[in-house]
């Protein structure tokens, strides 16, 4: 099982923060399935040991160090151009 953490909690809290009830709970559940398996069905590898996953409306950016069985999660944004366009901030 691995760990899951925010790479930056600030960032995180506001994000989640900005997130419908529903929204919270489809990304929770989402958050835990991570925990059990961190290349689910349906993620998008961006580059190496970067992915994306979808929950609806929202996106899930996270990085994987299978050494440490740890997931740290860059961002939970809507999808936007910028989601994709600049994926690299949230990870620096």
């Amino acid at each position: 099982m691995y760990s899951v953490k925010p790479k930056n909690v600030n960032r995180f809290r506001h994000d989640y923060a900005r997130l419908s009830p529903k929204e919270r709970e489809r990304v929770r559940c989402a958050l835990e399935e991570l925990a059990e398996n961190p290349r689910p069905p349906g993620c998008i590898c961006l580059e190496k040991n970067y992915y994306r996953l979808r929950v609806g409306d929202i996106r899930i950016l996270y990085q994987i160090f299978d050494a440490e069985k740890l997931v740290l999660i860059g961002a939970v944004s809507r999808r936007n151009e910028k989601t994709y366009k600049d994926w690299k901030q949230y990870f620096k």
